[in-house]
């Protein structure tokens, strides 16, 4: 049965960003060393991800990159969603109004992914009622998953492997998968910064 491999790839860009410097990931590498883990080809895989402007940013090298076949690319479906701008404000009961810097008089503005985690939890369950697939690759580290996760494993016999680091990985997460460190493998998947 083939291997799934999905990304989300918020987490996958910091939990990289805090084992590798500034060598840069090569998700082709990525994927070959995934498949040799494995001992088969990887089925379905996907990169979710979200930006201001997911239509345009798709169209952007890096995402063709990943969604080209391998061995041009990654072999990875690319799933773009929304980032949330949040403007703040004061409750009403403590006046109202934007909340401001008091040097530089600008409103406290946060965003926030929009979709990623509920895009990814329905894309694996979809390609696994599609594909039956026992073997899971999965980076990303967040609680969310882990009803899933756990589903998979113990209701579904898939074997789940989740690649980051052990400290952004969730506790809930843990007890039901094997953690394959980025930094164990940083030295296969790595490029440098010039590299496209």
């Amino acid at each position: 049965m083939p291997t799934a491999w999905f990304v989300d790839g918020g987490y996958s860009n910091k939990a990289w960003q805090s084992v590798s410097g500034y060598t840069r990931m090569d998700y082709g590498l990525l994927r070959a060393e995934i498949e040799k883990d494995a001992g088969e080809a990887i089925g379905d895989a996907y990169y979710f991800n979200c930006d201001n402007d997911p239509p345009s940013s798709g169209q952007n090298a890096f995402h063709r990159f990943l969604s080209s076949a391998p061995p041009r690319g990654a072999g990875l479906r690319v799933k773009l969603y929304w980032l949330q701008t949040k403007y703040h404000e004061w409750p009403q009961h403590m006046g109202g109004g934007p909340i401001v810097h008091p040097d530089s008089g600008e409103q406290y503005i946060t965003k926030a992914q929009k979709a990623v985690d509920v895009g990814l939890a329905f894309h694996l369950m979809r390609s696994f009622s599609k594909r039956a697939w026992d073997k899971l690759y999965l980076i990303a580290g967040d609680g969310d998953f882990s009803e899933v996760v756990q589903h998979l494993v113990e209701n579904e016999d898939v074997d789940v492997t989740v690649i980051g680091t052990s400290n952004s990985i969730s506790g809930e997460l843990a007890p039901y998968v094997r953690i394959v460190e980025f930094s164990e493998i940083a030295g296969s998947i790595s490029r440098t910064p010039t590299a496209l």
